[in-house]
C-alpha cells in the first residue's frame, strides 16, 4: 500500500499488490531494494502496518499524519527519521529523474515559446500606460 499526498495535503491511499509483498509499486520492488540493504521484509511491513495505523484515521491530512509519527519517536531517534527523510525525498528524485524522459527539440522550442510569451506579457504589464 502507498500513500500518495495530493496538492491539497490529503492523503490518498492506493493499493499496488503484487506476490505477498504489500509494498511494491508496479514498476519498482521497493521491498527487494531495501532487503538490499539489510532491511527484512518483516520490519518493513512492521512499519508499514503502524504508519498505516496513523494513515488510516479519518480526516487524516500530510500534517496530521507527519505529527503523529513524529510523536511517536524518542527524542535521540528524531536525527535517524530526518535522515531517512531526507533519504526518501533523494531516492525519489533519482527514480523520477530515471523515469521522466529529455525533453525533444519540439517540447525545448514550445517551452522556450512560452517562457518568451510569459516574459512579454509581464513586460508589457510593467509598462506604463501612456
Amino acid at each position: 500500500m502507498f500513500l500518495t499526498i495530493c496538492q491539497n495535503g490529503n492523503l490518498v491511499k492506493e493499493n499496488y499488490l503484487k506476490s505477498d509483498c504489500q509494498i511494491m509499486s508496479e514498476d519498482e520492488d521497493l521491498s527487494g531494494f531495501l532487503e538490499g540493504f539489510g532491511l527484512t521484509k518483516d520490519e518493513q511491513l512492521a512499519v508499514i502496518d503502524e504508519l498505516n495505523a496513523y494513515r488510516s484515521i479519518p480526516g487524516t491530512n500530510l500534517g496530521k499524519y507527519m505529527n503523529r509519527v513524529i510523536s511517536t519517536l524518542a527524542f535521540e531517534e528524531r536525527p535517524a527519521f530526518i535522515k531517512g527523510l531526507f533519504l526518501g525525498v533523494a531516492i525519489r528524485k533519482a527514480a523520477d529523474a530515471l523515469s521522466d524522459p529529455d525533453l525533444t527539440e519540439e517540447e525545448r522550442r514550445i517551452d522556450k515559446e512560452i517562457e518568451q510569451l510569459v516574459l512579454s506579457r509581464k513586460s508589457q504589464s510593467l509598462a506604463p500606460n501612456g
